[in-house]
């Protein structure tokens, strides 16, 4: 599972967690019971015309004076890129004409990148060496964050530790035990709980060389909530790949239908079929492909 998937899960269901954790005094200021995450949004206004999605775009009145709605918008990145700050500008941009509202724009950097923890980044635009904007940005680079002070800040402080800097060479095995413990107890529902357990499930994996050393600590009465938990997480993670593909094979079913019977697919036809997630909207298509004299009738013309 890529980190954007990890990730957008995460940072949609704590948001306010993740707020709290990193930028407190923006989260005071914020009322939380007006929280919304717009419709999925494509922004094709960029100038290559190439269509993006952000990755958490969220809207939230402010608590001071009159609230105003204000639109925070994170970017998880697994390492610094090149020309990034321009990238955020853009999505910056489109997002305040799309809202009339003030942005707050955050990349969280989950494996790579980032000089300290927590750091405001500039992006320039210059014409002939005059400065002509500047934009700011502010940036979380897990790597670059001591674990050790954020383990007992709560379930998705000690998630995220896994992905944090640990003083010494810790035993990465009973470092993932410690980190599901907290996790596990901390009382969360179900969905919640998987989204942190899959996290710490993914980015601190047991080497294969120390699976029996780990499986005999799990095996110790006070971590029998964590082997429950984890063996649970195994079968819904076996169930989510065997839904995932049944659709992938649909997508291509559809594929091969439509190519026969109207020759290749444009682009942007293909596009809308990898954009279709559900197994049920896959079949309607599928249904309708023998009675269809065009593309438009399928409503994937684009």
């Amino acid at each position: 599972m890529g980190h954007d998937q990890v990730f957008k899960g995460i940072l949609r269901r704590f948001f306010r967690e993740f707020l709290e954790l990193f930028f407190p005094k923006l989260a005071a200021r914020l009322d939380f019971e007006c929280l919304e995450f717009p419709d999925k949004e494509l922004f094709k206004g960029f100038p290559d015309g190439v269509s993006r999605e952000p990755d958490v775009v969220a809207r939230v009145r402010t608590r001071e004076g009159k609230p105003e709605t204000v639109v925070v918008h994170i970017e998880a990145q697994a390492r610094t890129e090149a020309d990034f700050g321009r990238r955020m500008f853009e999505y910056y941009a489109l997002l305040w004409l799309s809202f009339d509202a003030p942005v707050f724009p955050i990349v969280l950097y989950v494996k790579e990148g980032g000089r300290v923890g927590i750091e405001a980044r500039t992006y320039r635009h210059e014409v002939f060496g005059h400065e002509v904007m500047k934009f700011r940005y502010v940036s979380v680079a897990l790597a670059q964050i001591a674990g050790e002070e954020y383990l007992e800040r709560g379930p998705l402080a000690a998630a995220l530790s896994a992905l944090m800097r640990w003083s010494g060479d810790p035993d990465e095995v009973a470092l993932r035990v410690r980190l599901l413990d907290r996790v596990v107890a901390s009382g969360l529902d179900e969905a919640s709980l998987f989204l942190l357990v899959n996290l710490i499930e993914t980015y601190l994996p047991v080497p294969d060389e120390a699976r029996e050393r780990y499986r005999r600590l799990l095996a110790r009465e006070e971590y029998r909530k964590v082997q429950e938990v984890e063996l649970s997480w195994a079968d819904r993670l076996r169930q989510e790949g065997v839904q995932e593909g049944l659709v992938l094979g649909k997508r291509q079913t559809l594929k091969r239908q439509l190519a026969a019977k109207f020759g290749g697919l444009p682009k942007r036809v293909d596009a809308a079929i990898d954009a279709l997630a559900t197994a049920d909207e896959l079949d309607a298509c599928l249904d309708r492909v023998l009675t269809a004299d065009s593309l438009e009738e399928l409503g994937l013309s684009g």
